[in-house]
Formats: C-alpha cells, structure tokens, sequence
C-alpha cells in the first residue's frame, strides 16, 4: 500500500514504558529513544496506570509480570482508556497460549525475551502506524462529506494514469469535446468529472446522463425536454438534460447506445449550440460542454451503420483511452487506500489492508476494473470484523483469481465447513487450497508477526518463510535474508 501522511510524526512519538527491572528498563527506554520518541518510564503497573489517566500515549510497551499486577491487567486498562493506543507485550514467561489470549484481548503484539532490538524496532514502527489508522478516525468523523473532491478526484500512479491525468490538465480548461473510451468500470465518469473541475465550467452543473440506462423512448425527452401534450403522458412542460446544464458540462456515458434519430439531434446541439423540445416549435440555445464515453468500438459501430459518422468526427476532437486495470496494476495500491478512506467517511468505521489479502488484490486481473475493485473492498470492510482485512474477507472471485484458492469451485451454494478458529473451508478446496488459505489466514490474525504466525502454525520459521515466499507475501530476497539472521 501507498504510504500516507503520518500524523503520529516521529518527533511526537510517545511511549509509556512499564518494565520492574531497571536494567532492561533504562535499555528499553535508549533503544525507543533512538527511534526519536518521547519515552515516559516507570515501574509498576499503578504508576502506568496513574499516566495513562494523565495522558494519552501513541503505544504502550509492558513487561507480563509487575510487581504489583500483570500486563494483561495494565492492557485491559489501557485499552479500557485510551481504546486506539496499541499496546506490546514483553516477556520471559511465555508461551503459546498466553500469546494467543493476549492477542485476542487487544494487544498489538507480544514479544518475548531476550528481545531481539532489530523485531523490537520493527515492532515499533508497526504499532505507530496502526495508530496512525486510529487517529484518522477522529479526523474523518469532522471531515465534511460535501468539501470532499470525490467523484472528480482520479487516483493513479501508473504511467498511463499520469497520461491522462496530463491530458486533463492540458485540455480540461478549453471547451473541446472530448471522447473518453475505455472497458466498462474503468473510471471514465472519474475522468469526466476531473475535465470538469479543471475547467472554467468547475462549480457550474455538471449533468451526467448514462444513455443505456433509459429507456429509448424516452430518451429524446430526457436530454431535449418536453412541450405540453407532447405525448400521452406530458401533462406539463419540462426543461430537459440540455437545459439544465446551461453553462456547465454534459457527461454522456454510453453514447454508442443512442438510436439514429437521437444521433441527428445531438450534432445539432454539437455544431449550433440550439436544438427544439420534444412537440415544441421554440429554438432553445445552450451553452454546454460535451464530454462523451464509450466501452464499444465506434469505428465498427459505424462501418455496421449504427453510430453516424459526422457526428464520430463531431465527438471526438480529443480521445482519451483509459486502459484497463490489469494494465496498471501499481494504481491498485493507490486506489486501495482512497476506497477504504471513502468507506471510512461514510461509515466511521476505518479499516485497513492486511499484507496477503494486498497480495491477491494486486494478482487478481479485476475484469470488473476500477468499480470491481471498490465493490470488493466494500465487501470485504462489511464482512471483517477487527481493523485489518484479511483474505477471507475477499470476494471469493479475488480469492479464486488472486490465487488463495486456485481450486475453489465456482458455485455460490457449495457447502463448507468450520475449521475451528472462526473460519470455513469449502468441502471441495485441494489440500495445497486449504493449507494456504488457513496459513495467510493465521498470518492475519498474529498482524504479520512471523515468529507467532509460525507458533500458532506448529512449524518451523523456515518452513513459514517458504510458504510466504510462495504465496506472494515476501519476496525471495527477504526469505533469503530472514533465514541468513536466524
């Protein structure tokens, strides 16, 4: 994922620090420092107590066994005041189950002694970063919806995308009509609305009709309005989509779909600015941008005579191809972000991608683009219950084609069952299926913690390493480098 703005920057980074023992303590505190935070210290869980009803704090770090309490008690009261502080627990006294139960209590992490200072660091940064997530939640909730650029904001950062993004900064202050082409749910609407608030016309209406969506007798009313008595149903006079974007833009989604008697009206509009209501006898003039899009071939429309050929030659003065998402996947780490930050804005609730479901969304070929791409995120933020989504969250078309179950049947009514940790597995999934899907799924749940991932497993580190490598997760190179520090 992209990396965004920090709020939590590193020169106002705090820590509370709970750890008895003053050695490992003063130690603890140099190394936290050195990442250039604020360390407050003490040595009880009463005095953590004490600070944290005092202030809030970006993370707390606490050893399991105080002398007067344990850390799951101090995480309890923590979490209890200050809910979005992530808190690492530190201990020599471990073991599998008291990692797993603080995990499910709301820890961050948990890591054991000795520490090893590289883990502690990483840790660190972590923790910052989901309290980044947490602190944004308080912004989005002043954040008004209506400032937002929303629909005129085109996300990317792929070469083509920056293509374009070029083009509308180029011709979005003229009044050239443009054509927009591109696969269905490729973002043509976006880019409209981009052209629009680039130009002078930005502020004045911007009129968006989608040709398919109506119905083709209706169609010559919708966009040229209607006189009284026009037809059985006009009981009264009405204004239509020309007239109301006086002075502003039309979008024209699907244009391929108008029929040829709507056609010789539209390059009227186009070459005189003035066209006539339905059963009226009035010329109306108007002052309208076109901007036009397509996902057909309007070549072949018009050697199959089904699209004119003046009024091909009238639309596109300027073509912009948006490519297909599968042709940038690197846009996907941009887009992932700005989706989850909509669903944010319009629910409260923010969420973040985990690392291996990030892996199947850049692998998956998204025939569905751009608008694929936002519904399975809004699904998957339904269907997760914590703060991170993880691959079973995904639709199970990501899933099947980002490669986390190859061999998952296309049937919506296949039966599955329970694993045992909150999870189901299809009856008719291959072993290699289940046993990556079960491994990512506990690789969630620890929140990318390799040496938990590995124990809640039952198997080896390098057994791990290799199956991440494998799954897409970590590059070759940092398997490689993971086993050389071990």
């Amino acid at each position: 994922m992209s990396d965004s703005p920090d709020p939590v920057s590193k020169k106002n980074r705090t820590v509370l620090l709970v750890e008895d023992h003053e050695a490992t303590r003063v130690t603890l505190a140099g190394v936290v420092e050195r990442e250039g935070c604020k360390v407050t210290s003490v040595a009880s869980a009463g005095a953590a107590r004490e600070k944290l009803r005092e202030e809030e704090f970006d993370l707390v770090v606490t050893d399991m066994r105080l002398p007067d309490g344990d850390g799951m008690d101090l995480l309890t009261e923590a979490k209890r005041l200050s809910a979005g502080t992530p808190v690492i627990l530190i201990t020599g006294h471990g073991s599998e189950e008291t990692a797993v139960q603080a995990m499910k209590q709301g820890a961050f992490n948990y890591l054991a002694k000795p520490l090893d200072l590289h883990r502690l660091r990483a840790e660190l940064e972590n923790a910052f970063r989901w309290r980044t997530a947490q602190l944004q939640t308080a912004e989005l909730q002043q954040e008004v919806l209506t400032r937002r650029r929303g629909d005129s904001e085109l996300i990317g950062v792929s070469p083509a995308i920056l293509r374009v993004k070029e083009k509308i900064r180029q011709i979005g202050p003229t009044h050239a009509t443009v054509l927009l082409s591109g696969e269905s749910g490729v973002g043509k609407e976006v880019v409209a609305g981009a052209l629009q608030a680039a130009s002078d016309r930005a502020g004045k209406p911007f009129v968006k009709v989608n040709v398919a969506a109506l119905p083709r007798d209706l169609l010559e009313s919708e966009l040229f309005g209607h006189e009284r008595g026009a037809f059985t149903s006009a009981v009264r006079a009405r204004k239509g989509r020309f007239e109301l974007a006086d002075g502003g833009t039309m979008f024209l989604d699907e244009i391929a779909e108008c029929p040829p008697e709507v056609q010789v009206k539209l390059l009227r509009v186009l070459q005189e600015q003035e066209f006539e209501r339905v059963g009226g006898s009035d010329t109306i003039r108007t002052d309208v941008r076109m901007i036009c899009a397509t996902n057909k071939d309007l070549k072949k429309e018009m050697a199959e005579k089904r699209f004119r050929e003046d009024l091909y030659f009238r639309i596109n003065v300027i073509q912009i191809q948006i490519p297909p998402l599968r042709e940038r996947r690197e846009d996907i780490e941009a887009l992932v972000p700005h989706f989850l930050r909509q669903h944010a804005l319009s629910t409260g609730h923010v969420k973040q991608i985990g690392p291996a479901a990030m892996q199947l969304l850049l692998r998956y070929a998204w025939p569905g683009n751009v608008r694929e791409l936002k519904n399975a995120l809004e699904h998957a933020c339904l269907l997760t219950p914590g703060d991170t989504i993880a691959p079973d969250s995904l639709p199970e078309d990501v899933l099947e084609g980002g490669g986390a179950g190859a061999a998952l049947g296309s049937s919506a009514s296949q039966k599955a069952v329970p694993t045992g940790d909150g999870l189901f597995m299809p009856l008719d999934l291959s072993m290699d299926a289940v046993e990556q899907r079960y491994i990512l799924a506990v690789f969630e749940k620890a929140k990318g913690n390799k040496t938990l991932t590995a124990k809640m497993l039952g198997i080896g580190l390098k057994t791990l390493y290799r199956k991440l490598v494998k799954y897409g997760v970590m590059k070759p190179s940092e398997g490689e480098a993971a086993e050389d520090e071990r």
